[in-house]
Formats: structure tokens, sequence, C-alpha cells
């Protein structure tokens, strides 16, 4: 008996040991959340960036599968330039509450099955925001211990201190690049802004679409010319081209839209199924409209979206050879932009083919195919859909400066582009 019990407090222990870690990411934490937004407001596919002193607000919206409402609240976590907690106290960087309460929410309505949808207006009346940088919005139950978080979103509180100028040459430094890769050419132009170490007081974050798992952390200045930072590294500053992300639109379980095969209804819900996919990467580019790898949640005409909009388990299946040492995954915004189990594709080798499904809410969807080399966390998108320079991605580039007195890293640029708006 007293042997049981010795083990079975040590499962305890084990158990709590293994509890949920909380990370400075957009992470669902509770299987029960679904579909979680944050935007500028007006707008689904806008970034979460707003300008220090200004009436600029975030929209964030989410459903939660339960049975009744909850009383949720939230907090916010300055964080530097790589997403590590600042040394900062709230109070340095909050003005008023600490923490507030997300209380607009409601029944959704004839939906299979039936959620609760929340929104909240950020920020509000309760809480200010006094310094820039980036910030972690935290959602929880009760309190903000690790256990009780709900989910993280990542957001910007931008001062538009610097001028920065970018381009995209036709032929990048390193020739054997041409025609597959796209290099950044940099150069910010920061006025009066630094009084010393420029170099050593600025990094420079460049992200590619909405993923961080392949974003440039980090990059310093190779030179200081007056108040110009110059980036002018060996090889350039490259990044896969990719391609142009694979789409399927669910507004409607009414009929089949391009590219889904089948839709299934049942007493549970829906099922979708997509037409299969192939690999891309032998095949010549082609130009295609998408959304850079973004979903817009949207339901039929005659239905409320937020509150009338029904899920669907989506199924993909991807026909090619297994790849040896590695995983598969869906990716986009769809799933966070996260390689995890949610996400990750099995493979069938009596079908020769990758298989994996996500529980979807009505609207419309870009995602690619990528592979995670075991021991890695960085995503490939080339193996499966190639490799273009002409593919149309969105980048952003952020500037931060590290202040001296109270140290923390300022957001002091920011300048978001596409490769199209850009003269080749």
């Amino acid at each position: 008996m007293k042997k049981n019990i010795l083990l079975l407090l040590l499962l305890i222990g084990t158990l709590m040991a293994q509890a949920q870690e909380v990370k400075n990411e957009d992470l669902i934490y509770d299987d029960n959340i679904h579909t979680v937004l944050f935007h500028k407001t007006g707008n689904q596919l806008a970034p979460p960036v707003i300008r220090l002193g200004t009436n600029d607000k975030l929209r964030l919206a989410f459903d939660d599968m339960s049975n009744k409402s909850y009383l949720f609240k939230y907090t916010i976590i300055h964080c530097s330039y790589n997403w590590e907690p600042s040394d900062l106290e709230q109070n340095e960087y909050i003005d008023g509450y600490l923490e507030d309460e997300i209380d607009n929410y409601e029944f959704s309505f004839n939906a299979i099955p039936a959620y609760v949808h929340y929104e909240l207006m950020f920020p509000g009346p309760n809480m200010k925001i006094k310094l820039s940088g980036n910030y972690i919005l935290k959602v929880y139950v009760d309190n903000s211990s690790d256990e009780n978080v709900i989910f993280t979103r990542r957001f910007f509180v931008i001062e538009p201190l610097a001028r920065i100028d970018v381009d995209i040459p036709y032929y990048p430094k390193k020739l054997e690049y041409t025609r597959q890769k796209q290099q950044i050419d940099l150069m910010i132009n920061t006025p009066n802004l630094f009084n010393d170490e420029p170099q050593q007081r600025t990094n420079v974050v460049i992200q590619q679409n909405g993923r961080w798992d392949n974003a440039k952390i980090g990059l310093k200045a190779t030179s200081v010319t007056s108040n110009t930072l110059n980036y002018d590294y060996q090889y350039g500053i490259v990044f896969n081209g990719g391609n142009q992300f694979r789409h399927f639109n669910i507004e409607s379980y009414w009929y089949q839209s391009m590219y889904i095969k089948q839709i299934i209804s049942n007493a549970d819900g829906y099922t979708v199924i997509l037409h299969t996919d192939y690999p891309r990467e032998s095949k010549p580019y082609e130009t295609e409209i998408d959304l850079n790898g973004k979903m817009i949640i949207q339901a039929r005409k005659n239905q409320n979206s937020n509150t009338e909009g029904e899920y669907a388990w989506v199924e993909f299946w991807l026909k090619m050879p297994k790849i040896a040492d590695a995983d598969v995954y869906i990716l986009g915004q769809l799933n966070d932009w996260q390689f995890n189990s949610k996400n990750v594709m099995i493979y069938d080798s009596r079908l020769r083919m990758y298989h994996g499904s996500l529980y979807l809410k009505q609207g419309y969807y870009d995602y690619l195919y990528t592979v995670l080399p075991d021991g890695k966390t960085r995503g490939e998108v080339t193996p499966i859909e190639g490799d273009h320079w002409e593919t149309d991605n969105d980048y952003t580039i952020y500037l931060y400066y590290r202040e001296r007195v109270p140290e923390y890293d300022r957001l002091v640029g920011y300048r978001k582009f596409n490769t199209k708006e850009l003269e080749r």
C-alpha cells in the first residue's frame, strides 16, 4: 500500500512538472478555444500593430466550445526584440489596471456544435500603454498563472521615428540564388534618433508573411554613415521565395467551391474533404492571387459570421513519397503558423499519401505544406512547394532601439511591404 501511495505521489509530481508552459508566442493552450483573431480594427487582414499615443485599436475575437460563458481576464507583458520578458515592472508600461475582463460575449445561434463568441476592443478605457515595443496579450481564467492561461497573442506598439528603405534585386549577391531566393536590400534612416552606439543598441527583425520560424532576428548594421544604418552583408539578407499559397473557400457548406472534393453533413456537423494536392517543386511558377497565408472568417451573406458561422473538420491529402527524417505540416494563419500535433500530417503508406485534419470555421483559408526536419525548428517549403523569386510575399521589418533608463527595447521603426509593390 505504501509503495502504491509513493508511486501515485511520484506520478502526480511528474504530471505537475509537465503542466503547460506558457510561451511568448501565438499559442492556444485550451482545446475548447478556436478561431482566435487579433488585428487592427476594421480589417481582418491587418496585423496587430498600433501607434503609441494614438487612438488606434485592436480587435480580439475567439470562440469557446463550452456550453456556458466564463469571465475571462487578460493582461499584457512587455518583451524584448526577441520576445524575452522585459525587466520592466507592469506599472512602467501600463497606465491603469494591470488586468481587465472580457465581458462582451454572445452565444451561437443554430450552430453545430454550439459555442460562445467573445470580443474585446483593446486598449480599453481601463488599460493604456505607455511604452512602445513587443507585447504579449495573455488571456486566462481566474489568474495569470500558467495553468489558467487559455491563449497568448503577440502584438506591437510602434513609435515611427525611422524611415526604412528596401529593395529586392533581380540578381542577388550570390548568383546561384537567381530566380529562386528573395534578397532584402535594407537601409534605415534615423535622423537625430540615436545619441550613441547605434550599431550596438539597435536590432532589426525581418518577418516573411506571418511566419516566425524563419524570421531574421537580431540583425546588426554593418556600417553607420551620418544618420543611416547600412545592412550590407556579404551574401545579403536572403529568404526562400517559396510559392503562392494554396487555398480553399468554405464560406458555405451548401455547395462545393473550387478545390473541395466533398462536403459531408451529419448530426455532429460537417466534414470537408479537399481535392488531393501534389508537390509543386518541379513545376514552373504560376501567378495566382492569395492572402499570403492569412484567413478571412466569413459565413454566407445571410449569416452572422460571429455567432452563426459553423465549424467543419477539413481533410487535407497530399500525394507524394514519404520524406525521411522529417515531418510534414499544414502551415498558415489557420493554425497560427505553428508546428504542433494538431497540424502534423500522418503518412499512409498504403495510399502513399500524407493526411491531416483541421477544425475550422466558415471562411476563406490559405495554406502551404512545410517540411520540418527532425531536431529543427525552421520549416522548409521548398521541398514540396518549390522556390521562386517571383512569389508574392509580405515582409515586415521591425527596428528596435535599446533604451538605457529604463532599459527596454523601443520599437522605433516599422515597415510592411509586399514584393509586388517594389519595382523589379
